[in-house]
Formats: structure tokens, sequence, C-alpha cells
């Protein structure tokens, strides 16, 4: 078997839910999801790793450490994802190897955005002792994403590349696997026969048991739990059994600033964008024609002809 091809899961920053698509991914038999590690480590893979692999065919052995769980075999694999590397890194890559796919995770902005609002208040009150200011994080957020979709632009295909659209994945997994899967080349698999990891991520042991406690801060899941090391918690705090619930995704309307803060996004989304999410059209525009007519337009503007 020849070794498994490349390809990258990009997000604008954190906080999109890409370890959840990332392990229903490391869930397929012909696929492995890296951790974000993988390739830019110090005492794992480096890029110079990544550089060989892709000019050299030499295969970095010590990548087989550096996936999600359940860890399979590496070789028996066909394509390596990598988790969230730099966006111009991959472009880099691409000069010489254009067939190597990007799958982008999009969201609502106004929703990521207050999300944003509460992780940086936690961040900065647990790192620097300082409060980041609404303002603070809106100017952040905004370069941010912007910055990431622009250069997204300059070299997205359809043809190769695919969106993940955050909302219709929470709706409707099954759906979004199938064009990622159909993206990647491999056989579409429902969520429901994926291979899922029912241990202890530290010792690897099955002896686990079910508890409800308190995770990331004061909300009470049911999470696996190892009689010697505590709650079994994958990257970002991941869950490996969390019950997803779609319901979460219009909460946003609540906000006290949702209204003001849509009426600045749609200066940079367009308000045909911010209204989609605002009239929550995912819910009937299953086939995703109007969001991937809407997204590729979004694109197509932003892309700098010469």
């Amino acid at each position: 078997m020849s070794n498994p091809k490349i390809a990258a899961l990009i997000t604008a920053s954190g906080g999109i839910g890409s370890h959840l698509i990332l392990h229903k991914i490391q869930g397929h038999p012909d696929l492995c999801a890296l951790t974000e590690a993988a390739f830019r480590s110090q005492g794992g893979t480096t890029k110079s790793d990544l550089k060989k692999y892709l000019s050299q065919n030499i295969f970095p052995v010590k990548v087989v450490n550096e996936q999600l769980l359940p860890k399979k075999d590496v070789f028996e694999t066909s394509c390596l994802i990598l988790n969230k590397p730099p966006l111009k890194m991959i472009n880099y890559h691409r000069t010489f190897h254009p067939e190597v796919p990007v799958l982008y995770i999009f969201r609502n902005p106004v929703s990521f955005y207050f999300t944003w609002i509460k992780k940086w208040k936690e961040y900065g009150e647990r790192r620097y002792r300082r409060t980041v200011t609404d303002v603070a994080v809106f100017e952040w957020f905004k370069a941010t994403f912007m910055s990431s979709l622009f250069e997204l632009a300059q070299n997205y295909d359809s043809e190769r590349d695919s969106i993940i659209s955050f909302e219709h994945f929470f709706n409707d997994i099954d759906s979004e696997l199938e064009r990622i899967f159909t993206c990647l080349g491999v056989s579409v698999i429902k969520s429901e026969d994926l291979e899922v990891f029912r241990g202890c991520s530290t010792c690897g042991t099955e002896k686990v048991e079910r508890k409800e406690m308190k995770v990331r801060g004061e909300r009470v899941e049911e999470v696996l739990h190892c009689h010697r090391h505590g709650v079994s918690l994958g990257p970002g705090e991941y869950n490996y059994i969390r019950k997803e619930d779609p319901s979460f995704l219009n909460k946003w309307k609540s906000h006290p600033d949702a209204a003001t803060i849509s009426e600045k996004f749609s200066k940079f989304f367009g308000s045909d964008i911010i209204e989609y999410y605002k009239n929550e059209e995912y819910l009937t525009d299953t086939s995703r024609i109007k969001f991937d007519s809407l997204i590729h337009e979004f694109l197509r503007i932003l892309k700098v002809e010469v």
C-alpha cells in the first residue's frame, strides 16, 4: 500500500467544534486525524518532516503516535488529516502539490463571536489576570476571521476543497460527513458506524465507567471516568461521549447585542449571509444549495484577480 495522502482541516481559530469533526474523521478506517502538534512540535514531527514527506516521500515514523484516539495503523489508512495547521503553510505546499485538499469550517460569524467573548474573558483572567473588553475581542475576531477567509479565497477550489458548515454539521452529521468523505475520496460511512473511543485517554484501559461530572467550568456532562486517572478527555477537553445537541445554535439571538453585532458583521460578510443565520435557514436549506451559493460568492469577491 502507498503512503497516505495529506489533507488539512483549517479553522480561523479554536472554539469552532473542530475536535468533534476530527474525532468523527478518526472513526473512519481509511482516515487518520492528527493532533495539533503533528508536523509542528519540538519532540515529534516537524515542518521539515512534512516537507520531506511531500517532496521525497519519506514517511515520518513519529507521526504514528501523533494521532487522535482511537489509534490505528497509520500505514493502513489512505489519508492523514492535519489538525488546524496555518493555512499559509498548506498553501506553500500546494504550490508543488495542488492536489492537497483543505476542509475549512465556517460558522455563523455572530454566534462564533459571542463564543469568543466568553472564551477571551476566561482566558484573559486566567492567563494574564486582565479582563478583555468586548471592543478588543471584536477587533481581534474581525481581523482573525476576515484575514483567514481572505487567505482561503486566494487558493480555494470547489472541486478540490470543501467548506464544512458548522450549523449544518450539528443538525445533520451524516450529510456533512458524506461531503467530507467524498472530498477525501473514501467510502461514505454513517456516524453511528464510525469507530469511537471508549477507554481512558491516559492509560488506554477500557475499564472505565460513565459518570456525570463538571466539565469545562460549571457544565455537567456524562463522561468516561477512569478509577486511576479520572475524567477521560481529549484535546481541547473533548468529551468522547458528549451528547451533541444542536439547540444551542440559535441562542446567540437572545444576546442583548445581537442586533448591533449582526449589523456590524453585515458590512464584512454581506447582509444575505447574516440574514441566513438569523432566519435559521440551515434548517430548511438541507441540501445546502443556498449556503454554498452564498459562501462561494463571498469567497469569489474576496479573491484578488490580476
